[in-house]
């Protein structure tokens, strides 16, 4: 529920209150000495347009200061969310950054160690992608970073995690995820790029990604920030042996 609509609600509820508070003022003001039910009778008979009046303008500031308390509220939660998604998101692709990496594959990590379900990661590099910046300029290259985003986005399956690593290199947080489940994503992400056509002067200029997976399973022992590495060093030998490819280093399920 919006703060707004609470803290309007709750000063509704306290204006309420307000002539209660106004016949318990008069219950220990100087009275004739009368049962309570008499007395409550004869207040309501004597003074109903002041309780009247009290209880709207009771119930209308406290509404009143409760709608604006609210809305201020409202507006700073949805500023610190928005300054929050800045943070963590990189401008140029709209996926996630190196710190919205962390955080989330921090969290990720947790779920896969407790549910014993597996995890996989993918790194990825966009194969001499220097010569885009060197021959068409850098805001060509962001276009190129651009479009492979959007291949990244189209690619992974739903509740996956993308994220810019940082330059040219992406990666991929992929929650219960086995080993066959991470090749054909990877697989799907590396044919899309290859369909990409880029153009400079009339010249076309081919495009490829190269690929490093891993898989954990809940008893491999290892942190996350190890999987980022296996994830690297596959990557650099799918770039060591010719690229255009993914590499998967597979840490399998340990058996008692």
């Amino acid at each position: 529920m919006k703060k707004i609509l609470l803290y309007t609600l709750i000063g509704l509820a306290l204006g309420l209150w307000a002539p209660l508070v106004a016949i318990l003022l008069l219950w220990y003001s100087p009275h004739a000495i009368q049962e309570i039910p008499e007395f409550l009778a004869q207040s309501i008979r004597n003074h109903w347009f002041y309780f009247l009046f009290i209880l709207s303008a009771a119930s209308g500031f406290f509404s009143f200061f409760g709608f604006f308390l609210g809305r201020r509220t409202d507006a700073m939660a949805l500023k610190n969310r928005l300054l929050n998604k800045e943070v963590l998101t990189d401008p140029l692709t709209g996926l996630g950054n190196q710190r919205f990496l962390h955080q989330k594959f921090k969290i990720e990590f947790r779920k896969h160690r407790t549910s014993h379900e597996p995890i996989s990661c993918l790194m990825m590099d966009l194969d001499h992608f220097k010569r885009f910046n060197d021959t068409c300029g850098h805001p060509y290259g962001d276009y190129v970073l651009e479009n492979f985003a959007t291949v990244v986005k189209k690619c992974v399956r739903m509740g996956d995690l993308a994220a810019r690593y940082g330059g040219e290199e992406f990666f991929v947080i992929l929650p219960h995820c086995d080993k066959e489940e991470v090749w054909a994503v990877g697989e799907r992400i590396r044919k899309e790029t290859k369909k990409l056509v880029f153009t400079h002067r009339h010249k076309r200029m081919p495009l490829t990604v190269s690929l490093g997976a891993v898989t954990s399973y809940s008893d491999s022992g290892l942190n996350y920030r190890k999987l980022i590495a296996l994830a690297d060093r596959a990557l650099y030998d799918a770039k060591r042996k010719g690229r255009n490819q993914l590499i998967q280093a597979i840490l399998r399920k340990m058996t008692p």
